[in-house]
């Protein structure tokens, strides 16, 4: 069935959230998720009424179910802030500088000061019973088909812990994912754009944050939380879309299922894999956000904002046309390493090294893309300096890069070893053309008979990975015209 969004008067909003490559936000601790536990605490959470006396009709709810909640506690990266134990230390100035950063990539206003508040959560995923936030950066915009998307703000917070399981009315989370910076891009309301459109103004927000080159990457440092709404319905919230290709899907869905129900309530929503949503709340009101009174406002004075100025990353769309001209990746390929979490290490290996641009473009999004698909590679496992140590020696003849994948392949399922150990398990070295030369003859000597294609396949099975393919066909050419 066709849908007529602009019929239905589709209207969403947009919340990113993107992890900061930094320590936590109001601690010394460590964010590098090393999950190794030391000890598991436990508590339960109760509603009370704020400062003007109101209690959040979805903090009711959460404290309603009665849950008991498990925290797991790992070395280094959690301590007693984490724990609410101890009052949180002061604001982790190099993530408020990226936070900052960012919100002037996207145009905003930054505030003289800015205070922090507290933002109730009750559903355990912080011990506190509250997250929090601060606004960095207000009423900026993005260019997108020649139009400007409102950034309706900038803010730097706390992540929530991560959960690990849940059931009969005992929830398990990992601490050491709360108190991580991340900064939350929220859009305005976009109105006459397709759920395609929105996904594509999602995937630049994210270009524009990973052109800092201060952000995490990987499943779970980036998520999107989308309001979605039509003609005659009311807003629903869904929240947790991590993988952003999913995100149009998602919307579609959603819209489907609103337009299924005789009446639309106001709700929150969690996304399943398969991109339907189910319930897990009442939509949260105003009431949830108060002062946070253990930290004092932090005055921005104009030097501040003078000297992030001056360190603004190129932006995104002159790196496109850079790619191009430059370093000669079609459009499409240009894009898709924007898109790409390797997109920093992918500057940094081509500026390093003198290796094909598009090799290295094309290991990072098609590559890598083929090893997950195939499920036996966990990718997740390789590191920036093993990607360094496979194009220096791609740079020096070492290798080939029909060998690349095979090396991939090895050694993300064998930790303990090196790229070049990898090469000499797998006998990978490339040989020389001389070495090729007498393959060649020992195969053309054998099989005189057979047309020249013939023989290079041979050739290629024998040398598959250690010579250059447009090498062999020379050489069995050359020879075979003897």
């Amino acid at each position: 069935m066709m849908i007529d969004y602009k019929k239905l008067n589709l209207k969403c909003g947009l919340e990113i959230h993107q992890q900061l490559d930094t320590r936590k936000l109001f601690c010394d601790c460590s964010s590098a998720m090393k999950n190794e536990q030391i000890l598991t605490i436990k508590r339960k959470q109760h509603v009370v009424a704020g400062e003007l006396g109101e209690v959040d009709f979805a903090a009711q709810y959460e404290f309603l179910r009665n849950r008991t909640f498990h925290y797991q506690i790992f070395s280094g990266e959690d301590c007693l802030v984490e724990c609410d134990e101890e009052p949180p230390h002061p604001v982790n100035r190099k993530a408020l500088e990226i936070a900052l950063q960012i919100a002037l990539l996207f145009n905003c206003t930054i505030p003289d000061e800015i205070h922090v508040m507290r933002k109730t959560l009750i559903d355990g995923s912080a011990i506190s019973g509250f997250q929090r936030t601060t606004i960095v950066g207000l009423n900026g915009y993005l260019k997108y088909k020649d139009k400007k998307i409102e950034i309706k703000h900038v803010s730097l917070e706390e992540d929530a812990a991560g959960i690990v399981e849940e059931s009969a009315g005992n929830v398990t989370y990992k601490l050491n994912r709360l108190a991580i910076p991340l900064v939350e891009i929220g859009t305005g309301l976009l109105i006459g754009h397709t759920p395609q459109e929105i996904q594509e103004i999602a995937y630049l927000i994210g270009i524009v944050c990973r052109s800092t080159g201060k952000v995490k990457r990987g499943i779970g440092t980036v998520r999107q939380d989308v309001n979605v709404s039509i003609k005659g319905g009311k807003r629903v919230e869904i929240k947790g879309v991590q993988t952003l290709g999913l995100l149009s899907k998602v919307i579609e869905l959603e819209v489907k299922r609103q337009l299924s129900l005789p009446e639309v309530k106001e709700e929150t929503r969690a996304v399943n894999p398969d991109g339907t949503t189910r319930f897990i709340r009442p939509l949260p009101g105003a009431a949830r956000l108060y002062p946070e009174t253990d930290i004092p406002p932090i005055s921005i004075d104009k030097k501040t904002i003078e000297r992030i100025k001056k360190r603004l990353p190129e932006p995104w769309t002159k790196k496109l046309i850079r790619f191009k001209k430059q370093l000669k990746l079609s459009d499409e390929l240009s894009k898709q390493i924007l898109r790409s979490d390797y997109l920093d290490l992918f500057e940094k290996i081509v500026k390093k090294f003198k290796v094909s641009p598009s090799v290295v473009a094309n290991v990072f999004v098609s590559t890598l893309k083929d090893l997950r698909k195939r499920g036996e590679a966990p990718v997740e496992n390789l590191t920036d300096e093993d990607f360094e140590e496979l194009f220096g020696l791609l740079e020096k003849g070492k290798i080939v890069k029909e060998s690349i994948l095979d090396i991939l392949l090895y050694k993300s399922k064998n930790l303990d070893i090196s790229i070049k150990d990898c090469i000499k398990k797998l006998e990978l070295e490339t040989i020389t053309e001389k070495e090729l030369r007498e393959i060649v003859k020992d195969v053309i000597k054998m099989n005189r008979d057979k047309p020249v294609e013939k023989i290079i396949g041979i050739v290629m099975s024998k040398v598959r990975g250690r010579v250059k393919s447009e090498n062999v066909v020379k050489v069995v050419k050359e020879e075979c015209n003897k």
